[in-house]
């Protein structure tokens, strides 16, 4: 079975490759709203696309039926797919590979997609990723991972926190080691997401790509994003100014990352703050408050 149906072979100059993917390791859809931004509305045609059914259970990603402009029923599959990025005005394009995370064939799914990487003359790559971690809103650390040691002295240099975690982990983490044995410099980029917000939060997908920018050296026009952005951060205070006894709630977040600043604390473990502890209220309580608030100030907009 062929992995990649190719529609072609983009040419580009000094593409990066930026992926991220829904799913599990996408808390708060940070990591694809990020590349969704990026992709536009519409996105343009896909260069690529992975054979559906060699990558998916349609049992969990179910197929979507509908009808089409002209009548006729149609039926789409989920699709995860490559797009080129083409920016005239800028000193490199971008190959984007965004779509639901993958449920099988994950090492030779990832190789393909990094020999297509390399065919298309990718040298420097980024997966993108988000967790649950015991952050606020009003912080949003970014973590990072590669085999490469120059890529992460570079990170490092940039501040950006070396990851200790081992456990379970998502498809970018496939990709990320496939990128590496084909030659091509890669790192995972990793934003902690609130516990208490639901998705999609556009401050985490802003933090991530500012992260990018960084560790690329090179501007991605955020504007419209980082307005985005701050009108979400805003609607949250002012649901929290609505609402004072949440915002007592968190107050004990606040004051750990306060002291984590300020230097008082090393770490903030996610253990500190689970869901539902009395000094935390369960994830599923805040959203209901807070989205009450934020659904109201919606009301009459365009979502």
């Amino acid at each position: 079975m062929t992995l990649l149906r190719v529609a072609e072979r983009p040419e580009l100059r000094r593409p990066l490759l930026l992926a991220a993917f829904t799913g599990w390791g996408d808390g708060g859809t940070a990591a694809s709203g990020a590349l969704g931004y990026l992709l536009g509305d519409p996105p343009p045609a896909a260069c690529a696309i992975v054979d559906p059914e060699a990558c998916f259970d349609f049992t969990v990603a179910r197929p979507i039926t509908r009808r089409g402009d002209d009548g006729r029923w149609l039926l789409e599959y989920p699709e995860l797919a490559i797009h080129a990025v083409r920016r005239p005005d800028a000193d490199r394009d971008l190959l984007i590979v965004t779509g639901p995370e993958p449920h099988t064939n994950w090492p030779s799914l990832a190789r393909g997609l990094a020999r297509f990487a390399a065919e298309v003359g990718v040298d420097t790559a980024l997966t993108l990723g988000a967790f649950i971690g015991p952050v606020s809103h009003r912080r949003t650390p970014i973590v990072r991972r590669t085999p490469n040691p120059g890529f992460d002295a570079r990170l490092a240099a940039l501040g950006m926190e070396d990851t200790t975690y081992s456990g379970p982990t998502a498809f970018v983490t496939a990709l990320l080691h496939a990128l590496d044995d084909a030659g091509i410099a890669a790192a995972s980029l990793w934003a902690a997401v609130p516990p208490y917000l639901g998705s999609p939060n556009p401050a985490v997908s802003l933090a991530l790509l500012e992260a990018v920018e960084r560790a690329a050296d090179l501007g991605l026009e955020l504007g419209g994003l980082r307005g985005t952005a701050t009108d979400f951060v805003r609607k949250v205070e002012g649901a929290l100014r609505e609402n004072p006894e949440v915002a007592d709630q968190l107050g004990k977040l606040f004051e750990a990352e306060a002291a984590d600043d300020g230097g008082g604390r090393d770490e903030v473990s996610v253990d500190d703050v689970p869901e539902g502890a009395p000094d935390l209220p369960s994830g599923r309580a805040l959203v209901e408050e807070l989205e009450r608030f934020l659904r109201s100030e919606r009301s009459g907009q365009d979502e």
